[in-house]
């Protein structure tokens, strides 16, 4: 079996290097760190074996909800978590409209993006 993959779709350089070493506390090797949406969505037309996509709400060019219609129509099944600073004004909108799974706030807390990555990740055989 091929190694599941997470998508990270992130402009903030700060933010890509806490997820590498948020990742490598968790030993998680398989992952992706892209910085805008066009770039995301040739990584999902190039690589079957993502898993879960981290999506930054907030992106240059297309935003992340954008994105993520447009990555929908290559895989319905992805498991998709949203992160953003906007998340109270922003839930409905994100749940709703951008066809997400979850979405975590940032700045990103170790322990809440943790069960994001039990719950769609580590714990999913799929």
């Amino acid at each position: 079996m091929k190694d599941k993959i997470i998508l990270v779709v992130e402009d903030d350089i700060v933010s890509c290097e806490l997820f590498k070493e948020l990742f490598e506390r968790k030993h998680i090797e398989s992952y992706i760190i892209v910085h805008n949406g066009e770039k995301a969505i040739e990584v999902c037309r190039t690589v079957e074996n993502v898993q879960l996509i981290l999506m930054d709400y907030k992106l240059p060019g297309m935003d992340g909800c954008e994105t993520l219609k447009e990555i929908r129509k290559i895989n319905k099944d992805v498991r998709i978590v949203m992160q953003t600073a906007y998340a109270y004004d922003l839930k409905k909108e994100l749940v709703e409209d951008c066809d997400i799974d979850d979405y975590i706030t940032k700045p990103i807390v170790s322990e809440k993006l943790y069960s994001i990555l039990n719950k769609y990740y580590i714990n999913n055989s799929n």
